[in-house]
């Protein structure tokens, strides 16, 4: 019966049975125009919409005085840190069920590794180009790079529920997901608020850099339903924002007003762990 909970199962010649109970019975789409746009309007609502209405908040940002700037650029650190413990637990939870043959733990390290390198690569050439330090506009083109390999990851796995199925599961997620990205457009915006002038154009960049992938990772999730993408793809997240947090850090210890242990910048980083996590919740 279509759209109604159904379990399936097979059984082998010695008699185990193995079974599995799909929410609702639907047809996996097909990649069909009509899906192809459905998901990606389903990726632009949770990826690019949201990091949009984040960014609105740079007017703001940029009336405020350094040291309340210092604590949103903390606040970055605290949403990345966040992010990436996040990742981790998944990637570590979907390598599991990988076979033996991967090596699922060596898999999930080697894609810490690896991002986190490439981004190392990324900031130099960046600083290289803008000056001894890293600025403003390179360390937000370094946050949107970060949350848009997650946001890869939350693509997929909206992408991947609604494929097999867990259509609630999926509607859950979007809801969690636009909310949680509203706040990681909030962290772009911080380390722009030190720039004297920002362009549209620039802006269009980030929030496409960071919301975009969600796109992308709908459509992996729904037309390649395929569980051994999911542990890379959450590993990459994990060194790139672990990679953008050493960033901010080193950004905050060179122009926070007091440096590190102040109570601004102490508190905005508590407090980006705090929003994460009650967004969080409402897709766990």
């Amino acid at each position: 019966m279509p759209a109604e909970p159904i379990t399936v199962g097979v059984t082998s010649s010695t008699g185990i049975q193995t079974t599995k109970e799909i929410a609702a019975a639907v047809e996996t789409p097909g990649v069909t125009g009509r899906s192809i746009l459905g998901y990606g309007i389903i990726g632009f609502l949770v990826g690019v919409l949201p990091i949009v209405l984040g960014l609105a908040w740079l007017p703001s940002l940029r009336r405020a005085d350094a040291r309340w700037t210092s604590a949103f650029l903390a606040l970055t650190a605290g949403l990345l840190t966040f992010v990436a413990f996040d990742a981790l637990g998944e990637a570590f939870e979907l390598q599991a069920g990988l076979p033996t043959s991967l090596h699922g733990t060596g898999l999930v390290l080697l894609g810490v590794a690896v991002s986190s390198l490439a981004l190392t690569f990324v900031t130099a050439r960046l600083s290289g180009r803008t000056g001894a330090s890293t600025s403003g506009s390179a360390l937000a083109t370094l946050v949107a790079i970060g949350i848009g390999l997650h946001n890869l990851g939350e693509g997929l796995a909206i992408g991947s529920s609604f494929a097999i199925g867990e259509l609630v599961l999926g509607t859950f997620l979007i809801v969690g997901f636009m909310i949680h990205n509203i706040a990681e457009g909030l962290g772009i915006a911080a380390p722009l608020a030190e720039q004297s002038k920002v362009k549209a154009p620039q802006l269009a960049g980030l929030a496409l850099v960071a919301g975009a992938p969600a796109i992308a990772g709908t459509w992996i999730g729904g037309f390649l339903v395929n569980d051994i993408l999911g542990a890379p793809f959450m590993s990459i997240a994990v060194g790139a924002a672990l990679q953008v947090v050493v960033g901010i850090v080193r950004h905050l210890a060179r122009r926070a007003p007091g440096g590190l242990g102040t109570g601004h910048v102490l508190g905005g980083f508590l407090a980006g762990v705090a929003v994460m996590y009650t967004t969080g919740l409402l897709t766990g």
